[in-house]
């Protein structure tokens, strides 16, 4: 969006506005890894550059990042960020401190909901019902290892500005998926 004859991001222009003063914004992003992995299961995708060209979808995290870092200092109470692997791994207490952000309670329906729908797969691509704890991680065993280092070579900034690690090693990637922990902790602004 262009503003004052430069470019700002939509989302700073939005909470600017004094109608949108209560806004609060929670910025979720992924691993590009499982992000390509999982998008191969989606026909809106196929053909799309925008979804389909790694090179894009880490540029738009690098984008989203220097967003981030203007908006967590302009509106540290009304933006937040949020890895999805965080989320998935922990999904009732990050359920809980997004809720909070909000000023939601965290209802008991909610902890019925994701107790119920966080620790099985049912269903197929767009279920609701996940194993939340494995669904960041099938791009480990969905994509070849050459597929992982395309990505990870075009992403190599963006994944260290999330805090993703990197495999180095393919030599032995069999071994390597039983073992590896792709996440870099803490997470980025927290």
């Amino acid at each position: 969006m262009l503003a004052y004859g430069r470019v700002v991001p939509v989302p700073i222009i939005l909470v600017n506005r004094s109608s949108l003063s209560s806004v609060r914004i929670v910025l979720l992003v992924r691993d590009p890894r499982g992000t390509m992995q999982s998008r191969r299961h989606r026909v809106w995708c196929g053909g799309n550059e925008d979804c389909e060209d790694p090179r894009l979808v880490c540029q738009d995290l690098r984008d989203d990042y220097k967003t981030a870092e203007v908006l967590l200092l302009k509106y540290p109470s009304r933006f937040r960020t949020v890895r999805y692997e965080d989320l998935s791994l922990s999904p009732s207490e990050m359920t809980q401190d997004i809720l909070q952000f909000y000023g939601l309670p965290f209802d008991p329906a909610v902890e019925e909901f994701l107790d119920t729908h966080t620790k099985v797969n049912i269903g197929g691509v767009s279920s609701t019902y996940r194993d939340s704890r494995s669904a960041p991680f099938h791009w480990m065993q969905d994509l070849k290892p050459e597929e992982i280092k395309q990505i990870q070579d075009v992403c190599t900034e963006a994944m260290d500005l999330w805090g993703y690690r990197r495999i180095e090693n393919f030599n032995n990637f069999s071994t390597t998926q039983q073992t590896f922990d792709p996440i870099v902790m803490p997470p980025p602004f927290t």
